[in-house]
């Protein structure tokens, strides 16, 4: 509920009410002329300790308005450094998953190449009713499969 409080004694218009009231207690206050005009003057020690009063006041209120809005632009420069830190991992994430992706493409286009190479010299072998394979085709097999 403080939070609440130095809000609202924070705000540029309180602020400004505060000014304006410190402005009327320094004119009243100390303005040499005033003191001696005999409505006035009974009011001058009295104008003169509330304009210090509201020095106080407006400095204590001037500075927690400062020292917040210095603690949120802290709070806000920690969390654009942690985005970007966030968003260098994911950079770098997407940089290796680009790289990997071209491995593997280059793998597959690889194997694929191995499979057309083996069904081309299958191809060329005479076809006949007998199973034509042996270990020169086995070890070809497990050449693609690596």
């Amino acid at each position: 509920m403080s939070w609440l409080f130095w809000a609202v004694a924070t705000s540029d218009l309180a602020l400004m009410l505060l000014g304006l009231v410190l402005v009327a207690a320094l004119v009243v206050g100390f303005a040499p002329l005033l003191g001696r005009f005999p409505v006035i003057g009974s009011y001058v020690p009295l104008a003169r300790f509330v304009a210090l009063l509201l020095l106080f006041v407006i400095g204590l209120c001037v500075g927690h308005r400062l020292a917040d809005e210095s603690a949120a632009l802290a709070q806000a420069r920690t969390d654009l450094a942690f985005k970007d830190l966030e968003l260098d991992a994911h950079r770098q994430s997407a940089e290796t998953a680009a790289k990997l992706r071209a491995d593997a493409e280059a793998k597959a286009d690889e194997a694929d190449k191995k499979v057309s190479d083996y069904e081309a010299e299958l191809a060329k072998r005479p076809a006949n009713d007998a199973c034509a394979l042996d270990d020169g085709d086995v070890d070809w097999l497990r050449r693609i499969a690596k």
